[in-house]
């Protein structure tokens, strides 16, 4: 209640907004409770499909060590934008790279699938034509595929699409191989490109993580949506089955837990009235339960719940609301963010953000109103805060990393929250405290992950394309720390006509 501590609210309504923030408060039993579940909810996942989280396997079953080279491009799908990129990886934990966006429209994520698809075959045809990207007729560019939605992936290169998330909504998509799709749309452009590595971007981030700092054992997304993806031993995924592999069953693979969907029965997280009307408007109810408490998509719908219940019981700016308060996601995440950044005593940019921003009257605007409305958004994103310290806390006991004698254990981390949301990795590392010890907590070391939609997938398509290679019985892609020359075609065993420029 630090904000409200020096307005003039009478004591009825400090008691008000007390039941409220009690509703968002995690105890250390709490989180205790929620890590638990975690760990119930992982073996679950990774004994039998259909369950939630899906814990799925990526078939990705080695991570980079930062030597890897070659050219590749990469598709990053998963929000507003399409992005296409050229990536080469140069080796000595080094890349260049050459990208476009494209903008995907309402409709297209609505629409057809097909439609959706043939938009970004003639966005990759449009990026290859206009960046120059040197290509001869008989070549064949590898592509990773960057894809922030629910699949089931059965190969490195095949995946069921699950459900739709973020707002898109496509059909006839649901139940099909993504990748399939993709292909056949840039087939039919006759785009030289072959589809390698579907990729999801918390994925993209671990094997980004890993191409730069050397090891990594999750990479988490914590922005628009929330995801993570970590290695684990086969041993533990009792779902794929021995015939699951066309050669020896691997010691280790990538999961991707899609930990979005966690506690969607509703065990263990608390809910409050803001979190039920927010469930019972979004495009998939009663799913993604995990995502809805603690993702940029919906924190500042939360908020908004929160101001207008509010507003109603005449504690906020009088009873008065406005167009923009009054529209299902009018109060934006990234409001929350800068209000968060204001340190002012007066709310300087709180207030700025009220009448600007969210149509409010100045006149109506008073200090007190100010104090309440930075009073929500500390509380809504220090429970997000908390419970994604819970997510990180279930890998590193999945895992069982903390019980080596690293220096470190490595994070690699993705997305608006964790990047510029004030306070927010402070907010995670105290629950990591609570749940694996202090002194496992300042091992732990959390950093940005490079790009890893991009360069992630680029490394999974190199990852697929050294796959391919092994089942043919051609020699291993040669890589190392040189990256003053390139291996020679004849080291990499790389014929001309075929990948000798995709692959250096």
């Amino acid at each position: 209640m630090s904000y409200l501590a020096d307005t003039s609210l009478n004591p009825a309504a400090l008691e008000f907004l007390e039941r409220i923030e009690r509703q968002f408060y995690l105890d250390d039993d709490q989180l205790r409770a929620i890590l638990a579940q975690f760990l119930k909810e992982f073996e679950l996942g990774l004994s039998k499909y259909g369950e939630s989280p899906a814990m799925v396997p990526t078939y990705v079953t080695h991570l980079p060590d930062g030597s890897e080279r070659g050219t590749f491009l990469a598709l990053d799908l998963g929000g507003t934008n399409l992005r296409v990129c050229q990536v080469t990886l140069l080796g000595n934990r080094q890349v260049e790279m050459n990208q476009s966006k494209y903008r995907v429209s309402e409709a297209l994520k609505t629409g057809e699938a097909e439609d959706l698809f043939n938009y970004i075959a003639d966005s990759v045809d449009h990026f290859l034509t206009t960046a120059d990207v040197p290509l001869t007729e008989d070549e064949t560019l590898y592509l990773g595929l960057t894809f922030s939605f629910p699949v089931e992936q059965t190969a490195i290169n095949k995946g069921k699409l699950l459900s739709w998330t973020k707002g898109f909504a496509a059909t006839h998509a649901i139940g099909n191989d993504v990748m399939q799709m993709l292909q056949d749309a840039l087939d039919r452009r006759h785009i030289h490109v072959k589809c390698a590595a579907l990729i999801n971007d918390t994925v993209g981030c671990l094997m980004s993580r890993a191409y730069f700092s050397g090891g990594c054992i999750l990479g988490a997304i914590f922005g628009t949506g929330t995801n993570g993806a970590y290695v684990d031993n086969m041993s533990a995924v009792k779902k794929l089955s021995k015939d699951a592999f066309e050669g020896a069953r691997p010691d280790h693979m990538v999961i991707n837990t899609e930990w979005g969907a966690f506690d969607n029965g509703r065990k263990v997280i608390p809910r409050t009235i803001f979190d039920n009307k927010l469930d019972r408007e979004s495009i998939n109810p009663r799913f993604q339960a995990y995502e809805k408490c603690i993702s940029g998509m919906y924190l500042g719908e939360i908020v908004r719940n929160i101001l207008l219940y509010l507003i109603d019981n005449s504690i906020l700016f009088g009873g008065d609301s406005s167009k923009q308060f009054n529209a299902h996601y009018g109060f934006d995440t990234e409001l929350m963010s800068n209000i968060a950044s204001d340190k002012s005593d007066e709310g300087t940019a709180c207030r700025a953000i009220l009448t600007q921003k969210m149509g409010m009257d100045d006149k109506v605007v008073q200090p007190n109103d100010i104090a309440i409305v930075r009073w929500a958004c500390t509380i809504v994103a220090t429970r997000a805060a908390k419970l994604s310290g819970c997510a990180v806390a279930a890998i590193i006991e999945q895992t069982h990393c903390a019980d080596g004698h690293e220096d470190f254990v490595d994070v690699g981390v993705d997305g608006s929250l964790i990047q510029f949301y004030p306070g927010f990795e402070d907010g995670l590392r105290s629950s990591l405290r609570v749940l694996v010890g202090e002194k496992i907590e300042k091992r732990t070391r959390i950093g940005l992950a490079k790009d890893g939609s991009g360069i992630g997938a680029a490394l999974g398509a190199l990852a697929s394309l050294k796959q391919e290679r092994a089942k043919q019985g051609l020699p291993a892609l040669t890589t190392g720390p040189d990256t003053d020359a390139a291996p020679s075609d004849e080291a990499n065993g790389v014929d001309k006509a075929g990948l000798a420029d995709s692959v250096a």
